[in-house]
């Protein structure tokens, strides 16, 4: 029986390739394994705004000064600009940066 020199080279790789498989015979890491594949990879923000710090709509009440803690104005990589304000009690709402109320009460909390 001839065999041939492509068949034969064939026949060497897969041998030298099937010395690198393993089987897995532990059922906690089978298990496990068909859980990681199962999971999708983590959404990594890279110099990137998280949603949470964006604004995508702002609130059609005006600004009361008076129950602000905090602000911050929203990053460039947001799509569209915004400032979330903190009120005394811990909520947060967004508005928007050019609006003269707004820019009164951030003028306000950066004096006191």
């Amino acid at each position: 029986m001839k065999v041939s020199g492509a068949a034969l080279a064939f026949l060497i790789l897969a041998a030298a390739l099937g010395s690198q498989a393993r089987v897995i015979h532990d059922t906690e890491t089978r298990e496990l394994m068909m859980e990681m594949r199962e999971l999708k990879p983590p959404i990594i923000y890279h110099d990137f705004a998280l949603p949470a710090d964006c604004c995508f709509s702002y609130t059609p009440r005006s600004i009361r000064c008076s129950i602000m803690k905090d602000y911050f104005v929203t990053s460039s990589e947001c799509s569209q600009p915004g400032v979330i304000f903190y009120t005394k009690r811990g909520k947060r709402f967004c508005a928007h940066p050019s609006n003269s109320q707004v820019q009164d009460c951030m003028t306000n909390l950066k004096l006191n």
